[in-house]
């Protein structure tokens, strides 16, 4: 080492400046000392063997400055550890302060902070830190809002996140006393240092001035420490020195207080790091993810994350868990990029973000306030008579068949509401020919799972706003932006006078919102109460099927024979998009949960369902509610679960189950299971499945339907693949795809394949492009008629089996997680012993089956059986049995 001293007496405080390969601002952080308005101080700047000019100017800047002197280590010490233990070696002040070489201190630094620990004689004394990027840290203002003198850091733990060695002041004695010195051989040494001197120090105070400017460097070549977060070793070492400190705490009676400084790690250290995680390559995540799973267990449980923000609380979860593919959709997510696979989901107004590795009380970690919805507005255009723009709407990680948009301009000031049409070029298109005064907020609404979520559309999502303004008849209609950025459709009187009784009016409209809801919002509830007053019409019939998805199943079924059966009654079939379905017949459609449809449901006499409407109105005393359900039991149901369904659940089937007057079956062992799994106490009608009635009686005129509506000819195999829906593998819809791949390419020349996915799935296909001996036939209405054209059916678990068994043809079991499955649903009978064909693992088997009919016929005698088990009831007259028992009755 080199040392010079310059010094005559023993000065009252001292600075350590240490400097590695700080040629570009070095000398503007020792002249940032040289011009302090105090003197009383010396400074021993510390060369860590510089491999630049900074040695050179170092030397050139201190030689004739007295208060200065220079060290230069002989050999780069990989940190700033060593240079600032080194410099405390030689100094001899009272006070210590500390600056790193490319920053510098405010003009009156010093001063400031040797008046404020002579004046409250704490150990330490902190000040406020600027940084040059102009980014604010958060906890600055709880921290340094005011004076705080003469605390101790139990008193206001929220002093740990200012984790700074180089805004403070220590008195020497302190430092001595405790042997407190910056660790060696590790990165972060503030984390532990001061970490260390909080807990040790008696008295703390902070002065709320800036005292240090921090330079933020954020393009330069060569970045600092806490820049190089794109480097593992950086996470690495700052882990290296939270472990330390946690360390310390345990061994020096503070553990206590893990809590507290697990709270500025999560709140701030790991922040750094989730913020970048899209930058890192796959080594740095993999390892990161080994490493924060591993220390997160070491000092925390899983509610440590719960006072937390939603982003952190759910990134934090899944890094806890281990649930790195979750995290990572997480992460695409919160910056609005695509899921790998959709994992948003509801129960009722609640939403969720679905792990891939299931825990116990995930979802009181995994709650999100409501989905993201990103959208972007192009193409904008404007008219006497029309407003137009095209929409792009992204509902991130749910899929695109759950929801649905629209696009409304409102009058803030009035109330009336404009909706939109779509133009043949998918444009959105608002007719503003009679457009009143005010201004019309554009806003886009999203209907998912029956919750509607509002979008104000914000100029930030508009691209090339054109400045467009047109005058007639007194009023003139322009583009407008408002001071919070929303777009809205201005439409202002032109004259004076008119624009003075205007404003007049918007007062009196703005004292009116205040005093209760819109007019339309009160006719909404007084319809509501009333329609249920009205009375009940003995021939009305309503049908639904599917949540109103379908016009299909035994109330499909039910419908069509009375039809046939020339009683007179009027019909009413509850759809959600009752435009996109054709049902036969005089039926009435209405949109599921309107208005129209609360008044047909209080006022027919029959309700006739597949899964559950008791909840969207309160049946009568003189309604009668027959619910056919949609399948025999194979996985366990209701109160039979292995896991009982949560409490809100229950009651929901409860109010169903209380609401039914008839439930249909299509056997006795299904009537045992539902009588107990639903726990139902009403009249069972073992009739057998009306959608049943159609395998008995094979039409030939359907099955020809159904063959030119695919392009199917007489000479084809027909393989039916109808898997079922797993509700706890978001993959499965891809493991289905990468199956029908292979089947498409090993099947024989002569043979095609029907897809039909479960109703929750039909959507996510009907985009994608299929080879050409793959038939998607996901959003046929009525699978019943599919069965007819299939030579044979591939199947899971799903009830499908028990109807298709019905027409004695092959059937062949894919179940390739039938332990999971088994395990996660349970079952009401031993599935391999009892099924109608072979259980098959793996692909391949389901293609030997295919290829080789003679290893698939050995299995006729099982498919008897199960028949003579479960469809002996079945004889093509289930829907007229049960007209006869509910609908002739006077």
């Amino acid at each position: 080492m080199d040392s010079k001293i310059h010094m005559n007496k023993r000065p009252k405080l001292s600075v350590v400046v240490i400097a590695f390969n700080n040629e570009m601002y070095i000398e503007e952080a020792l002249e940032s000392l040289h011009e302090q308005t105090y003197d009383n101080f010396e400074v021993v700047v510390v060369n860590d063997f510089s491999s630049d000019r900074t040695g050179e100017l170092i030397d050139r800047f201190v030689e004739g400055k007295p208060r200065f002197k220079a060290i230069h280590l002989t050999e780069n010490s990989g940190g700033c550890s060593t240079p600032r233990n080194t410099g405390i070696a030689h100094t001899t002040g009272d006070y210590l302060m500390f600056l790193d070489g490319d920053d510098w201190y405010t003009i009156d630094a010093c001063e400031k902070m040797v008046e404020a620990i002579e004046r409250t004689d704490s150990d330490f004394v902190a000040g406020q830190v600027i940084r040059t990027n102009n980014y604010e840290i958060w906890y600055h203002n709880q921290i340094y809002s005011r004076e705080r003198i003469n605390f101790n850091i139990r008193e206001f733990t929220y002093m740990l996140f200012d984790s700074l060695s180089v805004n403070k002041i220590y008195k020497r004695a302190f430092l001595d006393r405790h042997s407190l010195r910056f660790p060696e051989g590790i990165h972060y040494e503030d984390v532990v240092f001061t970490g260390k001197a909080y807990f040790l120090a008696e008295s703390i105070s902070v002065i709320p001035e800036p005292v240090y400017y921090w330079r933020v460097v954020e393009n330069a070549d060569a970045k600092s420490i806490t820049n190089r977060r794109h480097e593992f070793e950086n996470f690495e070492n700052r882990i290296i020195a939270h472990r330390y400190f946690d360390q310390f705490l345990r061994e020096n009676g503070a553990i206590l207080y893990q809590k507290e400084k697990n709270s500025k790690f999560l709140r701030h250290d790991l922040k750094l790091y989730t913020n970048d995680y899209l930058q890192y390559d796959e080594d740095y995540k993999v390892r990161f993810h080994q490493m924060i799973h591993k220390y997160l267990h070491e000092v925390m449980d899983e509610y440590s994350f719960m006072p937390l923000s939603e982003r952190d609380r759910i990134l934090y979860y899944f890094l806890y868990t281990g649930d790195v593919e979750a995290f990572e959709d997480y992460v695409n997510y919160i910056n609005g990029l695509p899921t790998k696979t959709e994992r948003v989901y509801n129960i009722g107004s609640q939403y969720y973000f679905k792990p891939s590795i299931p825990t116990r009380n995930s979802e009181k970690f995994l709650k999100i306030e409501k989905p993201e919805i990103d959208y972007a507005i192009t193409e904008i255009n404007m008219t006497q008579e029309a407003f137009s723009f095209k929409g792009e709407i992204q509902v991130n990680s749910i899929a695109e068949s759950e929801f649905v948009s629209f696009w409304v301009l409102r009058n803030r000031q009035t109330g009336e509401v404009l909706t939109a049409d779509k133009s043949a070029d998918e444009k959105v298109v608002f007719d503003i020919q009679n457009l009143t005064a005010g201004n019309y907020y554009l806003s886009l609404y999203v209907k998912h799972m029956g919750n509607l979520h509002r979008v104000l559309v914000k100029n930030s999502n508009v691209s090339e706003l054109p400045n467009i303004e047109f005058k007639e008849e007194g009023l003139s209609k322009s583009i407008f932006i408002n001071d919070k950025n929303s777009f809205a459709i201005r439409v202002n009187p032109t004259k004076f006078t008119d624009q003075l009784k205007w404003k007049m009016e918007r007062r009196k409209l703005a004292q009116g919102e205040k005093k209760g809801p819109a007019k339309q919002s009160a006719f909404q509830k007084l319809m509501e109460r009333f329609i249920p007053k009205l009375p009940v019409r003995p021939n009305w019939v309503l049908f639904e099927s599917h949540m109103g998805k379908q016009y299909s199943d035994s109330p499909k079924y039910i419908y069509e024979q009375l039809l046939e059966s020339g009683n007179k009654f009027k019909f009413i079939w509850s759809l959600q998009e009752p435009e996109q379905v054709d049902v036969p017949g005089p039926a009435i459609k209405v949109k599921r949960n309107s208005l129209k449809h609360l008044y047909y449901m209080n006022r027919a006499k029959y309700w006739v369902d597949n899964q559950g409407i008791a909840h969207l109105a309160k049946k009568k005393a003189d309604q009668v509610y027959v619910q056919t359900w949609h399948g025999t039991p194979l996985k366990k149901m209701g109160y039979d679960q292995k896991r009982l369904p949560a409490k809100n659940e229950l009651t929901r089937l409860k109010l169903q189950t209380e609401a039914w007057d008839y439930l249909i079956s299509p056997n006795r062992y299904t009537s045992e299971i539902l009588r107990r799994g639903f726990r139902y106490g009403g009249e069972i009608l073992e009739t057998g499945y009306p959608r049943n009635d159609l395998l008995i009686q094979q039409p030939e005129d359907v099955r020809r339907r159904v063959q030119q509506h695919f392009g199917l000819s007489d000479g084809k195999q027909v393989i039916l693949f109808a898997p079922t829906f797993r509700d706890w593998d978001p993959n499965s819809f891809q493991k289905v795809l990468d199956d029908v791949q292979n089947l498409s390419k090993e099947i024989g020349g002569n043979d095609v394949v029907l897809l039909r996915l479960h109703y929750l799935l039909s959507e996510k296909i009907s985009q994608l492009e299929l080879p050409a001996n793959i038939v998607n036939a996901s959003t046929y209405q009525d699978i019943q008629e599919l069965y007819l054209v299939a030579d044979v059916l591939i199947t899971d678990y799903s009830s499908v089996m028990f109807d298709y068994a019905l027409l004695k043809r092959p059937i062949i079991l894919y179940c390739y997680d039938l332990e999971e499955y088994i395990t996660r649903r349970g079952m009401y009978f031993d599935f391999a012993e009892l099924a109608p064909g072979p259980v098959c693992q793996t692909i391949d088997e389901v293609l030997h089956y295919i290829n080789q009919p003679e290893a698939l016929n050995a299995f006729s005698a099982d498919l008897e059986r199960f028949v003579g088990e479960f469809g002996s009831l079945e004889d093509g007259q289930a829907s007229a049995k049960v007209i006869e028992k509910v609908f002739s009755r006077k």
